[in-house]
Formats: structure tokens, C-alpha cells, sequence
């Protein structure tokens, strides 16, 4: 990355063209080694990914695609058909150019196929009162940056920013559900993501994140429940 910013990256008419993948490909090539990269936005991963994959949005990847992907793997992309060029682009901007194919047809040829498929629980803030409100015991993780937490604290939230998850996953119980907040739910799919990633079993991100809890601050009782 430090040398494209300096010498500038290779013209991208001198790229190869973007390979589409058929499923038992697209799993060849996971078996081997590459790493799945899934673009599509977090209600779509939530619903099913293929297992292994990590969750970055295509307006994430400028932030978060230097964090986690590595530069000595391929990577292979689950995306929309309308944001493949755009994420591509964006990618080999960063360095990322060992781009192995993608996923033809998205996860509707990869269940065709007759492969399986993860997927990640998803509750919206009014859910997560309820359950705060039976008593029922939440691990919540805020994967806010620290700026955002001081602004906007979560009572009785573990604190661990997204970015740093990876080398900080020993911080975090196995023994108990684990909810995973933030501002809008992006960066919760994410760090959900990292942690199916690393094993995690009982992951719930919740849906619309700080920006959804201050909204529902505001609602009366009645309001809330409707």
C-alpha cells in the first residue's frame, strides 16, 4: 500500500479480468486457501454467508480492508453484480489485487448448489429492551471506536473497537451469549463476523445500533412496543 501511494498503482486497464466462480469452485478455492471477502450489507450476511467469510461493507473497505485482509492469501468475493467493479477497484487500490474470483450468481447459486451456509442472529433494539427488561442475563459488546463510547456509553458494555477484536478475542466469554453493538449495525456484522470466524457460536448483532437505542429513548412506552 505504501509503495502505491508513493509510485502510484499499475494502470487498471493491465489487470486481468475478474473471474465468476461456480460454487464448486468458489469452495476449491476456499479449501485451498483463499479467504472469502463478503461486500453484500449486513442484513443480507446476517441471513446466510458462506461459512468463513467476513463481513466488510463496500463503503467499509477503506477503513477496515487494511485491518483484516491479508496480502499473501487470494481473496474470493461474495457481492452484489452492481458493486463487483467498485469493490475491485477499491481493493487493488489498497494492494489488495490477488483477487482469485467471485461468487457467480451470490449465495442464491451457492444454496442451488446445494452447499451449506451460516448465517448470523439479528435482533432490533426493541428486542434487546425486552430481554434487558425480563432480566435476562446480556453480554453486550460495543465494537464503537473510544471517541464514540465516551460521547455515548452503553451501560454495563464490554468495550473491545472492531479493529482490535482479532488480537483480543480472549476477552470475550464463550460461556454465554454474546450481543455485538454500534452505531448502525455495520461494524456489529463485522465484528460478528471475526468472532463466528474464530468460533463463536451464540453471536447476535442488533439492528440499527446506537442510532436505533436513541430513537427508541425518545418513544414513550406505549410506542416502543408497537
Amino acid at each position: 500500500m505504501e509503495r502505491y501511494n508513493v509510485e502510484g498503482s499499475p494502470p487498471w486497464e493491465t489487470r486481468p479480468a475478474l473471474r465468476p466462480l461456480t460454487p464448486v469452485e468458489f469452495a476449491q478455492q476456499a479449501a485451498a486457501g483463499a479467504m472469502i471477502l463478503d461486500t453484500r450489507l449486513e442484513l443480507s450476511f446476517g441471513a446466510a454467508h458462506v461459512p468463513g467469510a467476513l463481513s466488510i461493507w463496500p463503503n467499509g473497505l477503506a477503513s477496515f480492508a487494511g485491518w483484516f485482509l491479508p496480502y499473501d492469501r487470494p481473496l474470493l468475493l461474495v457481492a452484489e453484480n452492481s458493486d463487483l467493479d467498485l469493490t475491485v477497484r477499491k481493493l487493488a487500490r489498497l494492494g489488495f489485487d490477488q483477487i482469485a474470483g467471485y461468487l457467480a450468481g451470490g449465495m442464491l447459486s451457492w444454496h442451488m448448489a446445494g452447499k451449506a451456509s451460516a448465517s448470523v442472529a439479528m435482533l432490533t433494539v426493541q428486542e434487546l429492551c425486552r430481554l434487558l427488561d425480563s432480566g435476562t442475563p446480556v453480554h453486550i459488546l460495543d465494537v464503537r471506536s473510544e471517541e464514540e463510547v465516551r460521547a455515548a456509553p452503553l451501560p454495563d458494555a464490554q468495550h473491545i473497537y472492531v479493529a482490535h477484536l482479532p488480537d483480543r478475542l480472549g476477552e470475550i466469554p464463550r460461556d454465554r451469549s454474546i450481543y455485538v453493538f454500534c452505531c448502525s449495525g455495520m461494524r456489529s456484522m463485522l465484528g460478528a463476523s471475526i468472532l463466528k470466524r474464530a468460533g463463536w457460536q451464540d453471536v447476535t448483532v442488533i439492528l440499527g445500533g446506537l442510532a436505533g437505542w436513541s430513537c427508541l429513548l425518545y418513544t414513550s412506552p406505549s410506542s416502543r412496543d408497537s
